[in-house]
């Protein structure tokens, strides 16, 4: 916001005015495990703006989750929702827990638990979940089953990302990975970039980086490296995306190089899909990429940044790129408000209309910002927080 406000003066108020979130809230969870023993967890929900409505936000179970990331989060979905033109501001929640550690039956009572802990919270009209790191379709469906457990019996409404028997829209899945490559189809010559061909490296074997990988591959480009936190595979002719899928899923892969080798692959674009903060100063020479597509929130550190654009390595901003997700979600909430699914014509269109709209928009806004794609989208996303803000007369004659 800093940068922002040097670009553009106009701005230095709604700089003020989102310097904080409008609330965390910070509670404990208790889980009940398999061996009799109540485990205590910290959760968080944070509401970062209402300047455009109710509150919209995925919910992680993470070990290191903190008060601090919740809010960082929140505000780039704050951003991402002005972007999109959605009827939102941002959110996140969070449990500092190791889901790895946790059944299956443990995991539906922890995901059921944060809606019961949260029921007052969340509302369709007042802050909406979804899933985010570690936290499934399945999750969400538990955590309606919390939610509904209160007076609150909205919970379906309160929640996207569910199952499709539940409200969910088919739509919903896979859609931030598909949704990112639609985006990068569009904006790639913009980039200096031909789509087919493109050879690209992919940190993130998980729902997004796989989803990214197939429509990729599909466009015409070929994965020529993937990575896990296990290692990396790769191969200069492209991966079989599917393949990789599947020997990952029987625990098959074949890596040929430590994880973090995935950032010094000889690429054309490195797509970051796994955790945030993935380059930063320490590694950020290492790349060998024209451009970095972030699709992990926050995976390019903003130290990071300027040692690419000193390198001229280009920059796909998380806000931009993993939008897909929020969009759909946006979809099946409002279905929802119309009274069913059922009632929303043309989805598909709906949903590649809206991230067309917004990347079109990005990238006029670009040529004020000498090619700084991430400045350009955080200004585009603040000055339409900025009319909002002055069109309810926050701020000071």
């Amino acid at each position: 916001m800093d940068q922002a406000a040097e670009a553009d003066p106009d701005l230095k108020q709604i700089k003020r005015l989102l310097s904080l979130p409008h609330e965390i809230i910070e509670r404990e969870l208790t889980l009940r495990r398999a061996d009799g023993k109540n485990q205590y967890a910290r959760a968080w929900r944070c509401r970062y703006s209402i300047l455009k409505g109710p509150t919209k936000g995925g919910v992680r179970f993470a070990p290191d989750a903190s008060a601090d990331e919740v809010s960082r989060l929140g505000f780039l979905m704050t951003l991402k929702c002005a972007l999109l033109d959605l009827p939102f501001g941002g959110a996140k929640g969070a449990v500092r827990i190791d889901p790895g550690s946790l059944s299956t039956k443990e995991r539906y009572q922890l995901a059921e638990a944060y809606g019961e802990l949260f029921s007052d919270i969340l509302r369709p009209d007042h802050d909406v979940a979804a899933p985010d790191v570690a936290t499934s379709k399945e999750d969400m469906e538990a955590m309606i089953a919390g939610i509904d457990m209160h007076e609150n019996d909205d919970g379906r409404g309160a929640v996207t990302g569910k199952p499709e028997d539940v409200g969910g829209l088919a739509l919903r899945q896979g859609a931030t990975g598909r949704g990112a490559v639609l985006i990068l189809e569009r904006l790639a010559s913009d980039y200096g970039l031909e789509l087919n061909g493109c050879r690209i490296a992919v940190q993130g074997i998980g729902k997004a980086g796989l989803q990214f990988a197939r429509s990729a591959a599909e466009c015409g480009a070929r994965i020529v490296a993937m990575a896990d936190s296990q290692g990396v595979v790769a191969n200069g002719d492209g991966l079989d995306v599917e393949k990789v899928s599947q020997e990952k899923a029987d625990g098959m892969l074949e890596y040929s190089d430590a994880p973090e080798a995935i950032l010094k692959q000889e690429a054309d674009i490195l797509c970051l899909a796994a955790i945030s903060d993935a380059v930063t100063s320490a590694n950020a020479t290492d790349l060998n990429c024209a451009m970095v597509l972030e699709i992990a929130n926050a995976a390019v550190s903003p130290e990071a940044d300027d040692i690419l654009a000193r390198k001229n390595i280009k920059i796909g901003p998380d806000i931009v790129f993993n939008s897909g997700g929020v969009c759909a979600s946006y979809l099946e909430w409002l279905g929802y408000r119309k009274g069913g699914k059922e009632n929303l014509d043309n989805v598909e269109e709906m949903w590649r209309d809206r991230l067309m709209t917004s990347a079109d928009a990005i990238a006029a806004t670009v040529n004020e910002c000498e090619g700084d794609w991430r400045l350009a989208a955080t200004l585009y996303a603040l000055r339409d927080l900025n009319a909002i803000a002055e069109a309810q007369g926050l701020f000071e004659a």
